[in-house]
């Protein structure tokens, strides 16, 4: 008897689809979401810092973050798949994967949605799962098309200014090709489009700007001591943001990963930044 219930056993485990067998390796917080999205969470043996949601990957042993992840952290997983993202980890890390024969996917990570449908095509690929792929894909666009209708509901173009901080001593304010670059999706206007990339904050420029929002992660925020304690930085007081208290915060993984949950970030700062179009839809009698 318990020969044959080990013998069901073992032919459940090998008639299941190879890619639900793999141990996976993911470095890269929307690489991480997708796999999750396509039902392979469970798969995931280790991933890195910036991989937080959802709540389950927060249990698995991590690789690190960034240039600190070692080929030795990832190998000793034991992984069938590795999936990192482009300029996330170094080159040479890159190649010691590829010299094991350890299945290794690079996936681009550009902040723009096409960048963001690519990624799933790669990955569903590699899992073997291009259906589910094309669901998720016709999903986020199905939700996108919802936030774009949002959008263009409102006259409001308000301009926000996101700034990366950790403690008042080190704030970076994020321009194009940002990790803020949702700012636009959202319906809003970046206040400093001429800067590219991240510069660190400057108070005569930030006054300049005048943006009639300051925009945080949430983790940034609560370092600079809540909405208080951002109205005491240079400059602030004397904008828009700051007579109006018009301080606001995100989780910083949702924000600025565009991953599965990138529709959900997008409406969420639209509503942040245009709360007259919230308010009106929440008072909307229903019908």
């Amino acid at each position: 008897m318990k020969k044959n219930v080990i013998l069901y056993l073992l032919l459940i485990v090998t008639s299941l689809p190879l890619a639900a067998q793999q141990r996976i390796v993911t470095a890269g917080s929307s690489s991480s979401e997708i796999v999750c999205a396509l039902g392979y969470c469970d798969n995931i043996v280790a991933t890195d810092r910036t991989s937080v949601y959802p709540e389950h990957l927060r249990g698995l042993p991590s690789i690190g973050y960034r240039n600190s992840i070692g080929a030795e952290g990832i190998i000793s997983q034991n992984p069938d798949l590795v999936i990192l993202e482009e300029e996330y980890v170094k080159d040479a890390l890159v190649d010691q994967l590829l010299s094991t024969g350890i299945p290794t996917e690079i996936v681009a990570q550009d902040r723009s949605w096409e960048s963001t449908r690519i990624r799933i095509d790669v990955i569903s690929e590699a899992l073997d799962e291009e259906q589910e792929g094309r669901k998720l894909i016709a999903k986020l666009e199905q939700e996108l098309a919802e936030v774009k209708k949002l959008v263009e509901s409102s006259d409001s173009r308000p301009k926000v200014i996101g700034v990366y901080a950790r403690g008042a001593g080190s704030m970076q304010v994020g321009g194009t090709n940002s990790a803020f670059s949702i700012i636009e999706l959202a319906g809003a206007q970046n206040a400093v489009p001429e800067i590219e990339g991240f510069k660190p904050l400057n108070t005569e420029s930030l006054i300049q700007a005048n943006p009639d929002y300051i925009l945080f992660f949430d983790s940034g925020l609560k370092s600079l001591g809540g909405i208080d304690g951002v109205l005491k930085i240079p400059g602030v007081a004397q904008t828009t943001a700051g007579k109006q208290r018009q301080i606001i915060s995100m989780n910083g993984v949702k924000l600025t990963n565009w991953g599965p949950r990138l529709a959900e970030a997008a409406r969420e700062l639209f509503y942040l930044t245009h709360p007259e179009d919230h308010a009106q839809r929440t008072d909307r009698p229903e019908k």
